[in-house]
């Protein structure tokens, strides 16, 4: 079912997607979060890396439905991700997980100051998590 889901929705000639791109550069747009529907492109956190370390945890709410997105994460900040998909694909490197699913996974540990948590719920769409710069 998914597969035919994804078959009909990544390919151009039968459903046209809009192209987002979302590149927060500030605490509180980050907090503010990001919801696309029917949507391809990228949402880049890498430009919040200039305000490390974060002097508490910011949680960045992405609501995806029917929408390819890649997730871009600074390299200088503790990353939480918290995903719940439904009926989508989560890729975050080598791990890949799909149907409904929630997986929590951290990144850059040893970095100091408060977690950039990005707080995912995704329907019918792929999310590729990304480390960035």
């Amino acid at each position: 079912m998914i597969g035919g889901i994804f078959n009909v929705v990544g390919n151009g000639d039968r459903v046209r997607f809009s192209q987002v791109d979302w590149a927060p550069t500030s605490q509180q747009q980050a907090a503010d979060g990001f919801s696309v529907t029917g949507g391809r492109g990228t949402v880049d956190l890498t430009q919040l890396a200039a305000q490390a370390p974060l002097d508490s945890d910011v949680v960045v709410p992405l609501d995806i439905t029917a929408s390819n997105l890649t997730v871009l994460l600074p390299s200088n900040i503790p990353v939480d991700v918290r995903a719940d998909m439904t009926l989508g694909n989560l890729n975050e490197g080598t791990n890949h997980r799909g149907g409904i699913t929630s997986r929590e996974s951290s990144y850059n540990t040893d970095k100091p100051g408060g977690h950039l948590i990005i707080r995912i719920d995704g329907t019918v769409s792929n999310v590729t998590i990304q480390e960035g710069n």
